[in-house]
């Protein structure tokens, strides 16, 4: 069941090179409670802020698989190898990654462009599992 809003404060990274798509994730998200704060332009945006402030509220990370340089996947590779354990949800509008490409970093996938139901969901079964 889809409620309306979440029980608990969540918050989002997220990265995503296309800012229309980034703002449409952020009023949709912000009409059921869910903050989506802060988000970045690359990978290496992110990956300049992850010892800060900023990411230490996160509660789970949404990254667009196609990203100039280096593609979510690669992003997600990192933060894992650097003992990051938070949950990490990857979006495109391509073909989904290798069902074990996912299991090996414990990532969830959602298509673009973007099912809220689906989106709701998916955050709430994450966080549920971080809370």
């Amino acid at each position: 069941m889809l409620n309306n809003t979440m029980q608990e404060n969540v918050k989002i990274a997220y990265v995503e090179d296309e800012p229309s798509i980034a703002q449409l994730l952020v009023s949709g998200l912000g009409l059921f409670g869910i903050e989506v704060k802060p988000v970045f332009m690359s990978a290496e945006d992110l990956l300049s802020k992850v010892e800060g402030p900023e990411l230490a509220e996160v509660d789970l990370f949404f990254f667009d698989i196609r990203l100039p340089k280096m593609t979510g996947m690669e992003l997600a590779n990192k933060l894992r190898e650097h003992g990051e354990e938070r949950p990490f949800v990857l979006v495109s509008a391509w073909p989904a990654p290798a069902a074990e490409d996912l299991q090996k970093l414990g990532a969830e996938f959602l298509p673009k462009p973007f099912d809220f139901p689906d989106v709701i969901q998916t955050i709430q079964k994450l966080a549920k599992q971080t809370k």
